[in-house]
C-alpha cells in the first residue's frame, strides 16, 4: 500500500506545484520511482549535511559515471533533472502571449514566478529548489501517514468497528462521497487522524534555528547568540506525562474536553510551521474515508509487523522503520 499511497499524494501535490500533475494513478502498475528517489534523499540527508562538499562533487559528474558508481545519488539527481525541465518549460510558457489564458489554475510555482520578488530570486535553479522542497514534503510525509493509519486500524478490531460504523453513517452511499466539510465533521475519523500524526510523528529530525544577533532568554536560562537550538517531535509525542501509555493506539484521548493539541507537533510551531498541513489534512481525511467506506469491510493486515514495517526505528529526517 505505500506505493499506492504514494501515487496519490505525490499526484495531488505535483498538480498543485506544476499546471500539470504526475497522474500516477494513471499507471497500470504503482510507480515506485518517485516515492524511492525522495526516500533516497532522506537516506543520504544527514550525509550531505555533514560534508557539504559531496553534493557538488556528484552533481558535477557525468550522469553515467553517477550511476554506476552511487546508484542513489543516480535517482536523485534524474529527479532533480526532472524538476529543472519542468520549471525551464513553465518559464517559456510565461513568456507567451497566451500564458494569463491557459493558467486558470495558478500553480505554486506559477506564484513564484508571479510573484514580486527580485527576478533574481526567479531562477530556474530556485524555482527548481522550491519544486523540489515541495513535492518531496508532500509525497513522504503523508504516504507514511496514510500507511501508518491503515496498520493501526486494522490490527485494533475495535477501532476498525466504530470508524466503519462512523463512515458508513455519514456516507451511506461509497460512490458518493462527502465533501471535505462533512468529513470534518467527523469527529471519529478526525481522532484517528490526529492519532496518527502523533503516533508518527511527521519529521523525526531535530530543526534547528540559530537567533545570530543577540542571547535568548529563557526563564533562568540565557542561551548565547549563535547557539543552535531545537527539539525532537518523538519525544513529546512519546512523553508518558502528556500522552499516557503513548505506544497504544488510542483515537480517543482526542475526544476529551482536554485534548493534549497543543502538544501535537507533526508540522512543527511558529512562523516556520509547515504551510501545507491543511493539505495534508484534507489528504488524510478524504482518503482514509474513501478507502475504508469502500473496502474497510474486506480489508486485512497481510505480513505486516508493527515492529518491523511501522514503529520508528531510525531518523532520516524523516522517521522510517527497520524495513
Amino acid at each position: 500500500m505505500t506505493h499506492a499511497f504514494a501515487c496519490v499524494t505525490t499526484d495531488i501535490i505535483s498538480e498543485y506545484s506544476f499546471p500539470q500533475g504526475y497522474n500516477l494513478l494513471d499507471k497500470p502498475e504503482f510507480d515506485s520511482t518517485h516515492y524511492e528517489a525522495w526516500i533516497t534523499l532522506s537516506k543520504v540527508s544527514h550525509l550531505l549535511k555533514q560534508f557539504g562538499w559531496l553534493y557538488p562533487l556528484l552533481d558535477s559528474m557525468p550522469m553515467w559515471v553517477t550511476k554506476y558508481t552511487s546508484p542513489e545519488m543516480y535517482l536523485i539527481l534524474c529527479t532533480q533533472n526532472m524538476l529543472l525541465q519542468q520549471t525551464l518549460a513553465l518559464a517559456r510558457q510565461r513568456e507567451s502571449s497566451e500564458y494569463k489564458e491557459t493558467t486558470s489554475r495558478p500553480s505554486m510555482m506559477q506564484a513564484f514566478m508571479d510573484s514580486d520578488l527580485p527576478e533574481s530570486d526567479k531562477s530556474p535553479e530556485r524555482i527548481k529548489a522550491e519544486a523540489q522542497i515541495a513535492i518531496g514534503a508532500g509525497t513522504l510525509t503523508t504516504t507514511h501517514a496514510l500507511k501508518a493509519a491503515t496498520y493501526h486500524i486494522l490490527a485494533n478490531p475495535d477501532i476498525h468497528e466504530l470508524l466503519m460504523e462512523e463512515l458508513e453513517k455519514g456516507i451511506p452511499d461509497p460512490d458518493s462521497p462527502p465533501n471535505l466539510r462533512s468529513l470534518e465533521q467527523m469527529p471519529y475519523l478526525n481522532a484517528v487522524m490526529y492519532e496518527t500524526l502523533r503516533i508518527f510523528y511527521g519529521i523525526s529530525h531535530r530543526l534547528q534555528r540559530i537567533f545570530p544577533d543577540r542571547a535568548l532568554q529563557y526563564k533562568d536560562i540565557t542561551i548565547p547568540p549563535g547557539t543552535p537550538i531545537s527539539m525532537s517531535t518523538v519525544h513529546v509525542h512519546d512523553n508518558p506525562r502528556i500522552f499516557p501509555d503513548p505506544y497504544r493506539f488510542d483515537p480517543s484521548r482526542w475526544q476529551r474536553p482536554d485534548a493534549p493539541f497543543k502538544y501535537l507537533l507533526p508540522w512543527g510551531k511558529g512562523s516556520r510551521m509547515c504551510v501545507g498541513l491543511e493539505l495534508a489534512k484534507a489528504e488524510i481525511l478524504t482518503t482514509l474515508a474513501n478507502m475504508f467506506r469502500k473496502f474497510g469491510r474486506e480489508m486485512v493486515l497481510y505480513n505486516t509487523v508493527r515492529e518491523r514495517d511501522i514503529d520508528t526505528m531510525y531518523d532520516v529526517f524523516n522517521p522510517l522503520p527497520s524495513r
